[in-house]
Order: structure tokens, then sequence, then C-alpha cells
């Protein structure tokens, strides 16, 4: 029987850099074996409690499947998670096979922390998956990670808060982002401040990659250098400023931006906001909470851009620890979340459109509804001319860290948005260039 501990929340840390850096310094193994030579794996993993029931019915199939392999499940929130998972690998101790956000990869990569699977291709069958989403992910020809599943990022809405203020849906092919602002205040207005247009964090890095795709830039390029422009981020962080000063946006001090809560907890959830942009995958849940009232939109601002800004991304990715005591053991499970449809019975569409197409295609058919729609959206974004993810580089994870404080500076207005701008570059080359 898989078995579940839960992490408590605490804030993120700077420690959390410290304990990356702390990596090379580490060599204990993880994993255990018992006297009879059963194999345990350590599973981690962002989720809140109904999520770990979820990925405990999953671990329980594989373990049907692998006698003598027990899989326990270490889960914390989505808040806490990198700081935890940082913490256990400078202490020697990382679990065996953990999902990681795709700009801590490189960081990870460079301090020889990560299992390169392409070692266990008989464990692992590549060939059934997403090739492009399996190159994106390969550094120096290595291969540490596998997407647990392909997304986007897109604005959630609430349409019975429409209806109930006679606000019509923008139409997402060709609004900008003063259209975006407009609407977002004529819900603000149409309510009295009861419920605002809408809400999204101007330090989350698939975001701000979008505007800045938008202006024909990358906030990280090809090969890994940091190439935003410091005019682009200062333009991005005044629409971000105006929309929390028009009241487009509510007030900063009374949203909990951590991204630490549940769908249900969160301000779509409890109406304090009509819209929010989110990771594609997540809408399911979404509109289960808001009783089926609700649509994914595009974001603004790729209509006419220098290019599209929204590109499909994996959603997380699958990784396994260098020091497990039980590799092989590790690339199986990993083969079992990514290619063997029982592993989706439970989850379905949860960490993404899956990157096996057979696994989709045998999910398409007993789609709910509000997955059939994320699905679409991905596939439409899919069928477009659209320039390929970039992985970020050892660094970006850093970076990202900076870039939420230095936010947070400017939301509370101890901070302008040329002084943000200037700081994000000074502060994320200082990243970059530690890392090495």
């Amino acid at each position: 029987m898989t078995t579940l501990s839960r992490i408590s929340r605490h804030t993120l840390k700077a420690g959390a850099i410290s304990a990356v850096a702390a990596l090379a310094l580490t060599g204990c193994s993880t994993g255990a074996a018992g006297e009879d030579g059963d194999v345990t794996l350590t599973l981690t993993a962002w989720a809140n409690a109904d999520e770990a029931k979820m990925y405990e019915k999953v671990l329980d199939v594989f373990e049907e499947q692998n006698p003598g392999v027990t899989v326990n499940f270490e889960y914390t929130d989505v808040g806490a998670y990198q700081d935890k998972l940082n913490t256990k690998f400078a202490a020697g101790s990382p679990a065996d096979v953990m999902f990681l956000v795709g700009q801590w990869l490189g960081e990870y990569t460079s301090r020889g922390a990560l299992l390169d699977l392409a070692d266990y291709a008989d464990d692992i069958d590549f060939d059934a998956m997403n090739q492009p989403l399996i190159e994106s992910q390969k550094i120096d020809g290595a291969t540490y990670a596998i997407p647990t599943g392909s997304t986007a990022i897109g604005l959630a809405v609430n349409t019975a808060v429409l209806d109930e203020y006679g606000i019509e849906l923008p139409d997402d092919k060709s609004w900008t982002w003063d259209e975006f602002g407009d609407w977002s205040r004529s819900v603000t207005e149409a309510s009295g401040g009861a419920t605002y247009g809408s809400l999204f964090d101007p330090a989350w890095l698939p975001l701000l990659s979008t505007y800045v795709r938008q202006q024909g830039e990358d906030v990280y390029d090809k090969s890994g250098e940091l190439s935003v422009k410091e005019s682009t981020l200062k333009d991005w962080f005044d629409l971000s400023m105006d929309l929390f000063d028009s009241k487009a946006f509510p007030p900063a001090e009374s949203v909990d931006q951590t991204g630490a809560f549940s769908p249900e907890e969160s301000p779509l959830g409890t109406k304090k906001v009509a819209s929010t942009v989110i990771p594609a995958n997540v809408f399911p849940t979404y509109s289960s909470v808001l009783d089926g009232n609700a649509t994914l939109l595009r974001l603004p601002g790729d209509a006419g851009a220098e290019r599209p800004g929204i590109a499909v991304t994996p959603t997380l990715v699958w990784s396994a620890a260098a020091a497990s005591k039980h590799p092989a053991e590790a690339a199986k499970l990993i083969d079992f979340l990514t290619n063997d449809p029982a592993s989706f019975a439970d989850r379905g569409t949860f960490l993404g459109v899956p990157i096996n197409s057979d696994v989709a295609e045998g999910l398409s058919a007993d789609l709910e509804p509000a997955e059939a729609e994320f699905v679409d959206y991905v596939a439409a974004l899919q069928d477009e001319d659209r320039d390929p993810y970039y992985l970020e580089p050892a660094g970006a994870g850093a970076a990202s860290q900076a870039l939420t404080s230095i936010v947070t500076e400017m939301e509370f207005k101890r901070k302008t948005t040329a002084d943000g701008a200037t700081a994000f570059i000074t502060e994320a080359t200082a990243a970059l260039n530690q890392a090495g």
C-alpha cells in the first residue's frame, strides 16, 4: 500500500538557493531495500490532500504490477515545495523520483544531482513519447527529465459572474493587453467592487515569457543567455502595476500570490475575481469548483504581435535522483507514469495532455467537458506556427525567486518599475553567472 506523508506549508526562504548550491557536496544515496530484497522508492510531488489520494491510487497500481516494490509518497503544497526539495537534496536524502519545474532543471543538472534517464532505455519507452518535447528537455545530449504532459497558460473565466453583471466574453483571438485591462475594469465597475475583473502574478515566468515573446524577444534565449531588454521588462511591470492601480485587479495586499491555495480557496474560486491566469491543465479543477460555469481563453496580445507569445510547454517534468539506490526501478516508475494507460485512470489530464499519443487518444473518449476544453485548447495552439519552448538555464530558478521579491516591492510601492527592471537584470545576471 502506498504511504503518504504530509509536509506542512512554510514560506520560501533564501536558504533554498544555498541548499541547491550544496548539492555538489552531498553524496548520500536514497531509496531502500529490505532484508528480503524488496525495494522501497520515494516519490515526491506537490499536492493537496485530495490530489494525494489520487496519486496513492495511481501508485497502488504500479505496486501491483511490480511485486516487491513499494512507493512511499511524500507531498507538500506548491508554496513550500521547491524549498523542501532543495533542502532534501542538500541533506543527501532526495526522493528517488520527483517532479520539477523546468526552471530548476538546469540548476540540478549542473550539480550532477539527476539521473541521465537515457541510460535506462530498457526500462523507459522513449519511442512512444512526443519527441519534440523530449528533445526540449535534453541538456548536453542527456535526458534528465521527461514531461508529465503538455500544457500552456490560459485565462480561466467564471462565466456565472459575467452573466450576473451582464459582461460579455472577449474575442480572445484578437484582443490586446489594453482591451484586457478595459474588460477587467468593466467587471470591477459592474460589480461595485464585489468582484474584480482579473488577477495574475506578474512574476510568474511563463506569463512574463508570453509577453516578452510577443515583443519578439525571449527571457532566456536558445543558448540559455538572459536576452530580455530592460525596457521590455519595464513595459511589462508598468502594464501589471496599472492593472492593480486601476482596480482591474484586487489590491495586492488582499491576495495570496504564493499560489499555495486550493482552487476552492483561490481568488477565482471564492469570486474575489472573475478571471485568472492559470496553467491550462488545472482548468478542469477550476471548472468543477465553479460548477461548470467556466471557460478557458487565450491570453491577450498575440494578435498583431512580433510573434505569438503563448507556447505549448511541458507541464512539469519527472526526474530521478542520481543518488537513488534503485535507478532501474525509479526509471520503471517514470515509464509507468508516462506510458501506461493504467496510470492515467484516476488522474486523466491533471498533469497535462499525455506525451504518449496512444495514451492521449485512449483518454479522449472518456474526457469530461472541461478536460476536453483543455485538450482542445492545447491542440489548437499546437496546430499553429509557434516558436518552440526553450529550456531555462542553470540559475533561472534563483532568478525567478529574485523576480518574485522585486515584483512584491513594486506592488507595495517600495520600488519603481524602472528600478524593478534594472534590479531583475542585475540579479538574474548574477544568478546565471553563479550557476556557471
